[in-house]
């Protein structure tokens, strides 16, 4: 720590309790005035202004002024963000039982009842911003929270000017955003491409409207439509073509044959074998869709 010239101030130390009476008064009135108050005002004032009374000895300056400061938009948010962030840990003490802890151990833990919920849960917030106050309720709270805002500001590079006292505006909006864009992204790691792909059929009610479907839905979507088609022109049923000549559709290539014997006057064909043969190989191209089709869906 530098050596106190007396014309240090009170941001430039690291622990509250440094501060004493000689920098704590500039400290309190440099909050208050932060928030728009002013210390001059006499309800602040001691009565006997020649006393050595100190500054505001009802505590009203300094009750209106963490109330602000408890309100302070930049920093409550910046707080939220960076906790969720951080997010849970394994509790430190769920082995352990009230009765055996020490009291340090204690004092780490809260309470027994504290203690208690948290061996339960077995995890806890991350203690990564075990020093920052969730809010502020004492001038020590905002002296912490102050120093966990310009601590960030320096040690992630988030401008270029100093960041002296409570730092201006922009130099704290910038810390807010610096953990808010944290916090978003460690709730968003999945990229948008991957978003937008559904894993679910489209018999779904909720997959997302017109989202491509997963590998597995497209594969029977594609089979089906391939098999509509072969059947609409006609492809699907290899033994039914058309006879070069232009005679009616053969059923199979033993009618072919037959037909081609008939032409040369060698055999007559049988009309009722041929209905009979037709009708067989119509069931059995119905049951080899059918199983197809069936087969597809476990896939």
């Amino acid at each position: 720590m530098a050596k106190d010239d007396g014309r240090r101030t009170w941001h430039e130390f690291d622990n509250y309790d440094q501060l004493g009476r000689k920098y704590g008064e500039a400290y309190l009135k440099e909050l208050g005035m932060r928030y728009g108050m002013d210390p001059t005002d006499t309800r602040y004032q001691p009565e006997d202004r020649g006393s050595q009374e100190n500054f505001d000895p009802d505590g009203l300056f300094e009750k209106e002024a963490l109330r602000r400061a408890n309100n302070d938009y930049d920093f409550r948010r910046s707080q939220e963000a960076a906790r969720l962030y951080a997010g849970e840990e394994e509790y430190g003490f769920v082995d352990k039982k009230w009765s055996e802890m020490t009291d340090d151990e204690r004092e780490q833990a809260g309470s027994r009842e504290t203690h208690m919920a948290n061996k339960e849960a077995k995890m806890i917030p991350s203690t990564r911003f075990a020093n920052v106050p969730s809010s502020i309720g004492s001038l020590e709270d905002n002296f912490k929270a102050n120093k966990f805002m310009v601590d960030t500001y320096k040690d992630e590079g988030l401008g270029d000017k100093d960041f002296i006292g409570y730092g201006n505006a922009e130099q704290r909006a910038a810390v807010k955003d610096y953990y808010v864009d944290l916090d978003r992204e460690n709730l968003s790691p999945v990229g948008k491409e991957e978003e937008d792909v559904s894993t679910t059929p489209l018999s779904d009610k909720y997959a997302k409207k017109d989202a491509p479907l997963s590998k597995k839905a497209q594969e029977a979507q594609d089979f089906v439509g391939e098999r509509i088609a072969a059947i609409k022109d006609g492809s699907f049923n290899e033994s039914y073509r058309t006879i070069p000549t232009g005679l009616a559709p053969a059923s199979s290539e033993a009618l072919q044959e037959q037909m081609a014997e008939m032409r040369s006057g060698t055999q007559n064909i049988d009309v009722n074998e041929f209905a009979k043969q037709r009708d067989l190989r119509s069931n059995q191209l119905g049951q080899e869709f059918s199983q197809s089709m069936y087969n597809n869906s476990f896939m």
